[in-house]
């Protein structure tokens, strides 16, 4: 429980075939992370009886006054803030609706990969977790990013070995997003003049409200939430593959078992480009949650597989009034629909740059 990050980081290469008719089709689903979560993101999907029954059976299911706050960031005002404690839960909430109105449709997935919180949504999808320990999980870590010293977060146009050897005094790299973007989080000050010597390299650099980790130092002696919740629950193996971003491979039978996976989840970056690499030909990949941050973040690392999100944001953030998940899911499958964000921006919807791009 002592462990803490490593301090160097190396991406695996991306596949760059380009699927063919005759590649078998797997669905892989994505589910987002806190940084995804927004004030009133359950409200139009809510407006599907089912969904909102499976979403009020959930909120019952918390302590009265976790319920109130996870229900604010569900169905509060858009402008309303989602604060660290109530965004896990929420989200967990909203993407295992999502997962349960698409496996409805028929529309199962084949592979499943989580970023940061959304970790614990794709255990429960891949049939490690029940929904009920994966709900007291997801408060856990809620408990424990507010517990959390504030940090600072910035996203930084260097390949993680690059960034790593020039990390300042007291920065951290929280997540490792593409072959040639990282994220770090570390005291305001440090980052500000980290910010200014980057400039002065032209690398590209983002700063972002998304919440992040605290000091590795201090993560191993918080957990006692998490350890807590971990103490009923009894993982399974994986029905289904389940990438995972703490590794950023495929979770093994015997992995997925070990309930010492969740307790070292915060103490690693999130590989989500790991992750992604071993994505292949015949892949169909569909974010599960709020935005579009990780189909973003996919139209770099494999920009040959099509990819969707279920409740895409327009450029001001609002996510679509009057969804539709499964027709979305079915459209990706057929090969048909319009297709998202064709142009890539100068940067991504999770803020981080694009390579290569200068201020």
């Amino acid at each position: 429980m002592t462990e803490t990050p490593p301090t160097t980081a190396t991406v695996a290469e991306a596949p760059t075939a380009v699927p063919r008719p005759g590649d078998p089709v797997r669905l892989v689903f994505l589910f987002p992370g806190r940084a995804a979560a927004t004030a009133g993101m359950g409200r139009a999907l809510a407006a599907d009886p089912a969904v909102r029954a499976g979403i009020d059976t959930q909120l019952a299911a918390l302590d009265a006054v976790v319920a109130g706050r996870v229900h604010a960031v569900l169905f509060g005002p858009p402008e309303a803030a989602a604060p660290p404690d109530a965004a896990g839960p929420a989200l967990f909430i909203l993407e295992h609706a999502l997962t349960r109105l698409l496996a409805g449709a028929g529309l199962v997935p084949d592979t499943v990969v989580g970023y940061g919180v959304g970790e614990v949504a794709a255990a429960c999808a891949a049939g490690v977790l029940e929904p009920s320990d994966a709900l007291r999980l997801a408060v856990a870590y809620g408990r424990l990013a507010a517990d959390l010293p504030p940090t600072a977060t910035m996203s930084v146009g260097l390949p993680p070995a690059d960034l790593t050897r020039h990390l300042p005094r007291g920065v951290r790299l929280v997540a490792v997003d593409t072959r040639e973007s990282c994220v770090v989080a570390g005291p305001e000050p440090e980052l500000r003049r980290w910010e200014r010597d980057l400039a002065q390299l032209y690398v590209a650099c983002h700063r972002s409200a998304a919440p992040a980790a605290g000091y590795p130092d201090d993560v191993p002696a918080r957990l006692g939430p998490v350890a807590a919740a971990l103490a009923g629950t009894a993982p399974r193996t994986p029905r289904i593959r389940w990438l995972s971003t703490v590794t950023g491979r495929p979770v093994s039978a015997d992995e997925a078992v070990d309930r010492e996976h969740w307790l070292r989840h915060p103490l690693h970056p999130v590989r989500f480009a790991d992750a992604a690499a071993q994505l292949g030909p015949g892949d169909r990949l569909v974010e599960v949650g709020p935005g579009s941050t990780l189909t973003a973040l996919l139209r770099q690392l494999t920009p040959h597989l099509p990819t969707r999100a279920v409740l895409p944001a327009d450029n001001a953030g609002r996510l679509p009034s009057h969804p539709d998940p499964v027709g979305t899911v079915r459209a990706l499958l057929a090969g048909t629909g319009r297709s998202e964000s064709p142009h890539l921006p100068d940067q991504t919807e999770a803020g981080v740059p694009r390579p290569g791009r200068r201020r």
